[in-house]
């Protein structure tokens, strides 16, 4: 039996260790020539008493016109095999130095200053990505990498990594998320990635969030602050598969408002989460004008129940009352149907923890469209917690407030009942009891 292989052994062999070498940037020739060919081989019948086979082969070594130089390895110099692996799949293809997870004192030691002005968010593009995560993994820049996470208990938290080229800024993200449990690189895998190329200003400083990657780049800026912009529907569906729901807003008082703008008396800021576990905050510190706070030891990472939960809905129409005590069942309705974050859609499982959190903590319902102002709204909703109301428009248990609101459209009722209840019965299919807590016209 003669064996004519295509592509001889050694030489294929050799061919991916070079491409893989080449991915990495860690040698210069893109000429690779095999060391070694592969005569044609006979398979010869057995001599021997037992039957066995034996394979014959005439092996021609050749000088190779290049030589490959792998250098050696050590994380401490910012080399690691391991950790540029997992940096191709965070998008960047890195040639020089990285490091990962550097301590609070080693970054800070690193210092530096990087620009702090607003990103503008743009449009996502192609482009866009392909030159950030070419200037990211380029040779002239050194690479640090933060592996953290938004939530404070295990059970609850979803990993995000950055990556940057400005320590200041990783010790910045450092300090704000919550810190991820240890896990190897080969198994390490974020739910996010945030790509700060601080000192990259060829776009000015910008912010574009790509749902198709998990991806959230910065460039030409390190100020952070706007991601919370982006984080809620970037980690909704992480979080949803894991059974928790993220609340996304502020504690004040006990009572948690799930909307941006409390932060003023706030004692946890920007967000919590809710699970079986428990209930949570979701990050160790808090950002103000792009200035991170560290509040890792002024907060228990596992907090108590909220005493009430405050939902906000935008309906222009004013059909939905100005404020309104929910039931469970309505509190889920409501969630699914006007106060879902972008990002939500496992809608089934948004539900049902919001019906276990309404069984927990009073919930309720603001809908700033009712309201002349967003002040107006703000002002009601902190004044809500441990009020009763009536029965009221669409079925509902509405609350007096204080403020100036605005009358409902006229003939407008029974088509925005319709619409928020088509809205449910397409998310929650099945979950009949959510369903039926539906406006009652």
């Amino acid at each position: 039996l003669n064996l004519k292989p295509s592509v001889p052994m050694a030489s294929r062999l050799l061919h991916r260790a070079g491409q893989r070498a080449l991915q990495l940037g860690r040698i210069r020739s893109t000429s690779l020539t095999p060391i070694a060919t592969f005569s044609n081989s006979t398979l010869l019948d057995s001599h021997n008493a037992l039957g066995q086979r034996h394979m014959t082969a005439n092996v021609t070594v050749e000088k190779p016109d290049s030589t490959i130089v792998f250098p050696r390895e050590n994380a401490s110099e910012g080399l690691s095999y391991e950790l540029n692996w997992s940096l191709c799949g965070s998008g960047v293809v890195p040639q020089g130095k990285s490091f990962r997870n550097l301590k609070v004192a080693e970054l800070a030691k690193l210092g530096g200053t990087s620009p702090e002005s607003v990103p503008k968010a743009v449009p996502w593009t192609s482009a866009l990505e392909q030159e950030v995560t070419a200037y990211l993994g380029s040779e002239k820049v050194t690479r640090y990498v933060q592996d953290s996470a938004l939530g404070a208990l295990l059970s609850n938290e979803v990993p995000v990594r950055i990556v940057s080229d400005s320590a200041a800024a990783t010790l910045n993200f450092k300090t704000w998320l919550s810190t991820t449990k240890t896990i190897p690189l080969p198994q390490f895998q974020e739910a996010v990635t945030v790509l700060v190329a601080a000192n990259f200003n060829s776009k000015g400083p910008i912010i574009s969030y790509g749902p198709k990657s998990k991806t959230i780049i910065i460039a030409g800026t390190a100020n952070m602050e706007p991601l919370l912009d982006f984080f809620p529907q970037a980690t909704a569906e992480a979080f949803l598969a894991l059974n928790v729901l993220p609340l996304w807003g502020s504690l004040v008082g006990g009572n948690f408002f799930a909307s941006k703008g409390f932060d003023a008396n706030a004692t946890i800021k920007h967000g919590t989460a809710f699970s079986a576990a428990g209930f949570c905050r979701l990050f160790m510190g808090s950002i103000a004008n792009g200035k991170v706070k560290d509040e890792y030891k002024a907060f228990p990472n596992s907090l108590p129940l909220p005493k009430s939960v405050v939902f906000f809905a935008n309906d222009a129409t004013a059909v939905i009352p100005p404020a309104a005590k929910l039931t469970a069942a309505q509190a889920a309705f409501y969630y699914v149907a006007a106060c879902s974050p972008p990002g939500v859609a496992n809608f089934s499982a948004a539900a049902r923890l919001v019906t276990d959190l309404g069984a927990k903590s009073e919930v309720y319902l603001v809908n700033r469209g009712a309201f002349a102002t967003a002040a107006a709204a703000d002002a009601a909703a902190l004044a809500l917690p441990g009020k009763k109301g009536s029965a009221g428009a669409l079925g509902l248990e509405v609350v007096s407030v204080e403020g100036e609101t605005k009358a409902p459209a006229a003939g407008a009722a029974a088509t925005t009942a319709k619409a928020l209840q088509t809205a449910v019965e397409t998310r929650c299919k099945g979950l009949d009891a959510i369903i039926a807590a539906g406006p009652k016209i």
